[in-house]
């Protein structure tokens, strides 16, 4: 049996398969928040470019179009050493902030990635506000 869910708050409401249905309490909270996520997602402000190389501009603004066309997923293809953990993470601070996400899962194939992003994630500093980025969030790093 497949169970498909549409929230009707969405932009352009489109019905997705889900694993389970929501929970009673899920639906209140959701309905409690009053906008959805797809909905919030079309607030993120402009990107101030402040401590930002050109190509994480060029990524962090693509994925914001992205996902205000509500098109989720995206392909990030950056150079090595050119800042792709910094470009997510400021990504991941705008979804945070702007459209109220949740949690956000960072997902990385090897123990060190995990532990690097990590790092970056302790060092990041937004460039609205001085408080570091785990004093705003809880990042959880999985063992």
């Amino acid at each position: 049996m497949i169970t498909r869910f549409t929230d009707q708050r969405d932009p352009k409401p489109r019905s997705r398969e889900v694993f389970t249905f929501h929970r009673p309490e899920t639906l209140r909270e959701m309905l409690a928040q009053g906008r959805s996520l797809r909905d919030r997602l079309q607030d993120l402000s402009v990107l101030d470019p402040t401590d930002l190389r050109n190509c994480q501009v060029t990524c962090v603004t693509g994925l914001d179009k992205s996902v205000k066309k509500a098109k989720p997923r995206s392909l990030v293809q950056m150079a090595t050493g050119s800042g792709k953990t910094f470009a997510a993470i400021t990504f991941i601070y705008r979804l945070l902030k702007h459209a109220k996400a949740k949690r956000i899962l960072f997902l990385v194939d090897t123990r060190n990635l995990g532990e690097q992003a990590e790092q970056e994630f302790l060092a990041y500093t937004p460039s609205d506000d001085n408080r570091k980025f785990t004093e705003l969030y809880t990042v959880q790093r999985l063992t």
